[in-house]
């Protein structure tokens, strides 16, 4: 299953909001503005996240679903 950005957000929020304030607290101590990463990345670098985002995602929806197959197994 893939998601769109939007439903992503609307499907799961409160993961999302986690993952962005640990993200920028690690900028702040880093001193690390955001802007100027986002300037300052490779094409290679921004595909090799691309790929990570959508193995998470299926790792999550593995996850997730083993979830599921382990409750009705438990019913």
């Amino acid at each position: 299953m893939t998601y769109m950005a939007g439903d992503q957000s609307n499907h799961n929020p409160i993961p999302e909001k986690v993952v962005k304030l640990m993200v920028d607290d690690v900028f702040r101590k880093n001193n690390v503005k955001p802007e100027e990463v986002k300037n300052n990345i490779s094409n290679e670098q921004r595909q090799m996240l691309k790929e990570m985002v959508e193995d998470l995602k299926k790792q999550v929806e593995q996850f997730n679903n083993g979830d599921k197959n382990t409750n009705k197994t438990s019913e």
